[in-house]
């Protein structure tokens, strides 16, 4: 009753505190929808809507009293509006309409309000707010997971997460990837987070965060979770200043791992090389190929949730010399559920997502190294890179193509690059302002200075306005 009344009064306060910054229901939502304290509340929020209920707030607000600068036009934002609408298209030659519609029920959700996010994340606090109530709410399901794994060992297939079943982050493949993909951003937190009070020791809790993160990404004993590793330890030794220390750290965190796992995760991981000898990921190649033949006569896709019409021939083996076949086994990939359930049309969008706003955050990059105060978007641009690559890496394993992990991700590449547009273009004002006032001036007010201070008191001008500033190479 306590837990219940507790997150009761959190979802109170985003509600209340939303009224006065209308943002705040928009980090309402993502707490609500990353947590989802309706699924470990024993009474009260799990009688009503409650993600329903601050979805709305965030919107009605945003319409009613935030409605300033608005993102561009931008191909992330049309892709994820596209996606949405051929999904629901899709619906029309559902093979499985009824699992269809409860699918879409919720993946339409997600997109449209993840193609929500950049009009009402704007300003520096609103982008840390957003990251830190993410962060905070995956936390939840990565903190006790991975002191749980520190004090008696991880498993393969054991739920130690907040909530049971196995979907969403109770499933043990998806944590794995999840928790790799938070390490960058909470290493992003713990150099440039400026909303927590300026306590010594708090930057360190970010530090810990990102410990727990890679145990529970090991403890899970999930191949993803290596392969979520191995690029997370790639990335951040590209993007460091200091590539050789931070490659050796990496090296030396794989033997340490190696070391001290058991002989169960081992045997456990060794399998992606022998993957003909392991069942489950013979299935998934199965699968994979089942799908291929079925998008070759139906391009189009079958709708979603088509994966329960699928038949699986396994070849004889020693110990069952007829085959075995088995129905309805799921896509296991991002890719191929794209693909599967809305063509090669959805697919398309789908990698264009990636494409794209990994080019828009290189560039946010780029450009935020050339202006003064900007770096802590450089570094938040990198992580977002970091994050993105570890979820379109593991995603070829795992069937989270609507999950909402993924598309908070592609908010943010919008996000990002708007924010550091927004601050060159006021720095370059002053300069564009000066020129269309020299341009007016009367030619004699110009020569005798006339108009321009510094010169009638005998001060030389500065041979550049004082918001000129060097960017992308060259003037402006």
């Amino acid at each position: 009753m306590l837990r219940s009344l507790f997150m009761l009064g959190i979802y109170l306060s985003f509600l209340g505190l939303s009224f006065a910054a209308p943002f705040v229901a928009t980090l309402g939502y993502v707490w609500v929808d990353t947590f989802r304290p309706q699924d470990v509340a024993y009474v009260i929020m799990d009688r009503f809507p409650v993600a329903m209920i601050m979805g709305a707030a965030a919107m009605g607000l945003y319409f009613v009293a935030d409605r300033r600068t608005p993102p561009r036009p931008n191909g992330i934002t049309f892709m994820q509006v596209a996606l949405a609408i051929w999904v629901t298209t899709t619906l029309l030659w559902a093979v499985d309409p009824i699992n269809a519609w409860a699918k879409w029920d919720w993946a339409f959700k997600t997109l449209v309000f993840a193609a929500f996010i950049p009009f009402v994340i704007r300003s520096q606090v609103q982008i840390e707010a957003f990251i830190q109530v993410y962060m905070l709410a995956l936390a939840a399901n990565l903190i006790p997971y991975g002191l749980k794994i520190l004090i008696s060992g991880g498993g393969y297939g054991r739920n130690l997460g907040l909530a049971g079943g196995n979907s969403g982050l109770s499933e043990g493949a998806t944590l794995a990837s999840v928790a790799c993909m938070a390490i960058p951003l909470l290493l992003y937190l713990r150099k440039h987070a400026r909303l927590l009070p300026s306590i010594p020791w708090i930057r360190e809790v970010y530090l810990g965060m990102a410990f727990l993160a890679l145990m529970t990404a090991i403890g899970t004993y999930q191949r993803s979770g290596l392969v979520g590793l191995v690029v997370v330890g790639v990335t951040l030794a590209m993007y460091s200043r200091h590539k050789i220390l931070v490659s050796t750290m990496s090296v030396a965190v794989g033997i340490a791992v190696a070391y001290m796992t058991s002989d169960a995760w081992v045997s456990r991981i060794s399998t992606i090389g022998n993957y003909q000898a392991d069942t489950s990921a013979m299935t998934r190649i199965l699968v994979w190929r089942w799908t291929l033949d079925y998008v070759i006569s139906h391009p189009l896709g079958g709708g979603f949730e088509m994966f329960r019409i699928n038949a699986i021939f396994h070849p004889p083996t020693a110990t069952n010399p007829t085959g075995i076949v088995e129905y309805g086994r799921a896509f296991h990939s991002i890719y191929f559920e794209m693909l599967g359930e809305h063509g090669w049309i959805g697919l398309s969008l789908l990698l264009g997502l990636f494409g794209l706003s990994l080019l828009r955050l290189r560039g946010a990059a780029r450009l935020a190294r050339t202006v003064e105060g900007l770096e802590w978007c450089t570094d938040l641009a990198r992580a977002l890179q970091a994050s993105l690559l570890v979820m379109a890496a593991c995603g070829a394993f795992i069937g989270i193509g609507f999950q909402p992990m993924i598309h908070y991700l592609f908010a943010l590449a919008v996000v990002v690059p708007e924010y550091v547009r927004r601050c060159v273009e006021k720095m370059s004002a002053p300069e564009v302002s000066q020129t269309s006032w020299r341009s007016r001036a009367p030619a004699a007010a110009l020569n005798t200075g006339q108009g321009r201070p510094w010169v009638a008191a005998g001060m030389a001008p500065d041979p550049k306005p004082s918001g000129h500033r060097r960017l992308g190479g060259r003037d402006r």
